[in-house]
């Protein structure tokens, strides 16, 4: 079977979710750099293999897929991954798909927005730091951080099942990010503890290799937010 093309940036959560799974699976890939910052994504060139003009993308034989959580299913079902990954009994694929439809209106808003602004607007892009928003995200960071310990955790050890699958990388990648803002996601709440633990575990060399340049970027800044 031939190569996955896939175009990504490393600072991007959702790419970062496709990364980890190809690297996880063993799924032949060509990665392709598509920057950012330089606002590549928006170029006449890459707007030639993806008009959405968005990554992560990949092509695949000519067939052009977009949006990290679609390509991974995608990946995990054409490459015949382990069955853990995204089960094919329907009742516990649907516990996956459940997890997967919350994050992106729950995690990522609460995870991602709030990265963004402490981060990028303010010490990449010099913007003025707004103390509204950032409010606004950690209280939804607090939501989303309850809900998930009391509901998606509360009698498993991986999302909604016993072992790991393609909704604990989505939600660890997106996580971890916070973790560059002096964040500990599982400082009050021992079922996310434990469950980041394990996840990164599970995951190995890879988890660390696909988040060295997010921890080279963000070094520099010393960020230490506050939050409980």
């Amino acid at each position: 079977m031939s190569k996955i093309d896939f175009y990504s940036f490393f600072a991007s959560p959702p790419c970062r979710v496709v990364h980890t799974f190809l690297e996880i699976a063993k799924i032949p890939y060509e990665y392709h750099t598509i920057d950012l910052i330089k606002v590549e994504q928006q170029s006449e060139e890459f707007r030639k293999i993806n008009p959405h003009g968005k990554v992560p993308a990949i092509v695949h034989d000519g067939f052009l897929l977009t949006e990290s959580i679609a390509i991974v299913q995608y990946l995990a079902q054409k490459f015949k991954t382990e069955d853990h990954w995204y089960p094919s009994d329907s009742k516990k694929r649907a516990k996956i798909d459940e997890y997967l439809c919350w994050h992106h209106s729950n995690c990522r808003q609460g995870t991602g927005v709030l990265f963004f602004h402490v981060a990028i607007a303010t010490n990449v892009r010099k913007q003025p730091r707004n103390e509204d928003v950032i409010k606004e995200r950690k209280a939804k960071l607090t939501d989303v951080l309850n809900f998930f310990e009391n509901y998606f955790l509360k009698d498993s050890k991986f999302i909604n099942s016993d072992d790991i699958s393609i909704a604990d990388i989505a939600a660890i990648i997106e996580f971890q990010q916070i973790k560059y803002i002096g964040i500990d996601i599982g400082k009050t709440r021992p079922n996310v503890k434990a469950w980041r633990d394990r996840v990164i575990a599970r995951l190995g060399p890879t988890f660390d290799t696909i988040h060295e340049p997010l921890g080279k970027m963000t070094e520099p800044m010393q960020i230490t937010e506050d939050f409980e």
